[in-house]
């Protein structure tokens, strides 16, 4: 399951209103890229692999589809630049999130454990990289099981 395929999933059933996507969403890439190049695994061009019916059902409609590509493309040059280069700009969406109101850090968090656990459980540095979300959004990684 790519990136965008377990956010998708994971709105539909979050609960959140359309009209906060447009600023969570950025955030949910961040922690989400973080947490799935964890471990190396990932690679650059899965973010890439975007499907343009995910991209439109993830952003509310269409015209915002093309917002969240070019999030996600930014996310995708960084970690191609490295994978430090990409963690550090990522944890930096993050910093600029942890003084967002509860539920959509929360809802970030969350995001970012379902893309870990896409097709299997955490591994030990996908589980360290959710701590890592958990403790820049200013979270208690134990309220996630982490």
């Amino acid at each position: 399951m790519s990136l965008l395929d377990a956010l998708a999933s994971f709105l539909e059933q979050s609960g959140l209103e359309h009209e906060s996507l447009p600023s969570v969403i950025p955030a949910m890439i961040a922690a989400g890229s973080l947490v799935a190049f964890a471990d190396g695994a990932a690679d650059p061009n899965e973010l890439r692999a975007i499907d343009r019916t995910a991209l439109t059902q993830l952003a509310g409609r269409a015209g915002a589809a093309e917002d969240v590509h070019r999030v996600v493309e930014r996310h995708a040059d960084n970690f191609d630049r490295g994978l430090d280069y990409g963690r550090a700009h990522a944890v930096a969406v993050l910093a600029d999130w942890s003084s967002a109101p509860r539920p959509e850090k929360d809802a970030v968090m969350r995001a970012a454990i379902e893309v870990g656990r896409a097709g299997s459980d955490l591994s030990d540095a996908e589980r360290a990289a959710a701590r890592e979300v958990a403790e820049v959004l200013g979270l208690d990684p134990a309220l996630y099981d982490l």
